[in-house]
């Protein structure tokens, strides 16, 4: 029973670990001067998409991961992902020519997309129930820890070399490791004895096109945050403002409090959860405008990203039972791919939205942000209402 139980311990620990790196492309940025400094003649823009560039082949290779794993397994393309991650991220600690460090960004981006979607597929795989929706929150909790280790660990080694931060990209070798180890031959794969299955399309239903689209607008409205807090202390004249970059980890480490506690709150709020969540999210974005200090800004923003943990759970959380058989890895690649369009679009869509209601200020788009954020909760909440009412249907036949 030990044996047993350790095992699945192992496996728990080994699936979580694929998230740790997930969102690690941005740790360097703080590289970004020194290697402006280096290279002169690199056009700065050149230099500040070294962050953005991942991105991109993220997006397309998590599309075609569906692909690959229908070619060879869930477990290879893991392992194909991370090792493709791990050369990408390394290569800029040996290389002098940056034409070598640009591409290299490319290939972190290609392997990061090939194996980011199977990081909570994996689970649906694995477990169900109570335990999956837990494992769910840990793994929104450890893409945030691994990110914040990152990125604190780059901060550290760019003060002997900026080189030296990309080391931090060694940290994906031991999860390389784990999953060689002791991710099991795949569960859900397609197999010879299995070659009906194989052949039946890809498909979604009208869960995953709504998941996807709340998504989309859920990140958009999110990166918000992100992209307009740093003007909004400026025009509202803040007192020590170079505190902002330690306030935004000190709100993603609480943050991934929420993902540890994700389980409890779907077990207690049920098909509620997001209701719950969103309304919250909307009055931290009511506030946000109206405080006064750096302390009261950092406690808002850690509420506010404690329940951003519990929002995208829930959403992977009602995909991976509600996606079209055979299908789930294509419906959490195409809900990861409307999470990265929203927060490529959303300083667009923040400023096309503030143009249509005839006002643009960084403090209106918080509270812009936090009227569209009730409207999500008021979709979910009518969603809840009509899972209820067929429910009791159900029962009383």
């Amino acid at each position: 029973m030990t044996k047993s139980r350790d095992k699945a311990g192992i496996l728990k620990l080994t699936i979580l670990s694929i998230s740790l790196m997930l969102s690690a492309a941005s740790a360097i940025s703080v590289t970004l001067p020194m290697i402006k400094n280096q290279f002169p003649d690199i056009a700065p823009a050149t230099v500040e998409s070294l962050v953005t560039i991942p991105s991109f082949t993220m997006l397309i290779f998590i599309l075609l991961s569906s692909f690959i794993v229908k070619g060879i397994g869930k477990k290879k393309t893991v392992m194909l992902g991370l090792t493709l991650a791990f050369v990408g991220g390394v290569i800029p600690v040996f290389a002098t020519n940056f034409s070598v460090i640009y591409i290299s960004r490319f290939i972190l981006g290609a392997g990061t997309g090939i194996y980011n979607s199977l990081a909570v597929s994996l689970i649906g795989d694995y477990f169900d129930g109570e335990t999956q929706q837990k494992m769910l929150g840990y793994q929104t909790a450890f893409s945030t820890l691994g990110s914040s280790l990152a990125t604190f660990l780059a901060g550290i080694l760019v003060n002997v070399a900026w080189q030296y931060s990309y080391l931090i990209y060694f940290l994906t070798l031991p999860i390389v490791i784990l999953v060689a180890l002791f991710l099991p031959a795949d569960k859900k794969e397609v197999s010879n004895h299995d070659a009906e299955s194989s052949k039946q399309k890809q498909r979604v239903n009208f869960l995953v096109i709504f998941s996807c689209i709340m998504m989309f607008v859920f990140f958009i409205l999110i990166m918000n945050i992100f992209t307009k807090t740093s003007t909004l202390i400026v025009e509202l004249n803040y007192t020590n403002q170079g505190f902002l970059g330690t306030a935004f980890t000190i709100s993603s480490l609480i943050g991934a409090i929420g993902g540890f506690v994700y389980g409890h709150v779907r077990s207690a709020l049920k098909q509620f959860t997001p209701v719950v969540a969103l309304i919250l999210i909307g009055i931290v974005y009511f506030l946000i405008p109206s405080v006064n200090s750096m302390l009261m800004l950092t406690i808002i923003l850690s509420g506010g990203m404690l329940v951003v943990s519990i929002f995208i759970p829930y959403m992977y959380d009602i995909l991976l039972p509600g996606a079209p058989e055979n299908s789930t890895n294509l419906a959490i690649s195409l809900a990861m791919v409307s999470c990265n369009l929203g927060s490529f679009f959303s300083p667009f869509m923040v400023q096309w939205l503030g143009n249509l209601v005839g006002n643009t200020s960084t403090a209106f788009s918080f509270t812009l942000g936090g009227i569209v954020f009730v409207m999500m909760a008021f979709v979910f909440l009518l969603r809840g209402f009509k899972k209820n009412t067929s429910v009791v249907l159900e029962n009383q036949k």
